[in-house]
């Protein structure tokens, strides 16, 4: 077994591969937070370890710092219940270095962060665990 992720992204490029690796990650609503006098936003998954040939998971943690702001889109925070989907994270730039990430979820949920700049870190948390199948993405 490989020791878990801990990686940073600093610049789009960067976040494109950690969005490509969070990608599928399953995340309850309440595992979503933001400390506005900290700026700084984080947010607990399952993550599916697409790096890996078997099928797995393992519990990890994403946060950003720098964040001004957040906007949920369909969303409860404080809900238990709400189960989201990560498909994407995004960058937009609004006023460089600064912009909005966006976190991209199924059934057309999203969070849009308000950034002074990109400064993402993901780092996996806990030992993964196989799962019976990968992601499909063909079903529906």
């Amino acid at each position: 077994m490989n020791e878990g992720l801990k990686l940073i992204a600093l610049d789009e490029e960067q976040l494109i591969v950690l969005s490509s690796l969070t990608q599928d990650s399953i995340i309850k609503a309440n595992e979503i937070g933001y400390d506005k006098k900290s700026k700084r936003f984080a947010i607990l998954m399952n993550r599916y370890r697409h790096e890996e040939k078997e099928p797995s998971r393992v519990r990890s943690a994403m946060h950003f710092d720098y964040v001004s702001s957040i906007k949920t889109l369909g969303i409860d925070i404080d809900s238990n219940e709400d189960i989201l989907v990560l498909l994407a994270v995004r960058f937009k730039t609004l006023n460089n270095p600064g912009g909005s990430i966006y976190l991209e979820f199924s059934n057309n949920k999203s969070l849009a962060l308000n950034v002074e700049n990109i400064e993402g870190f993901l780092t996996d948390v806990g030992k993964s665990w196989l799962i019976p199948n990968k992601p499909d993405h063909e079903k529906d």
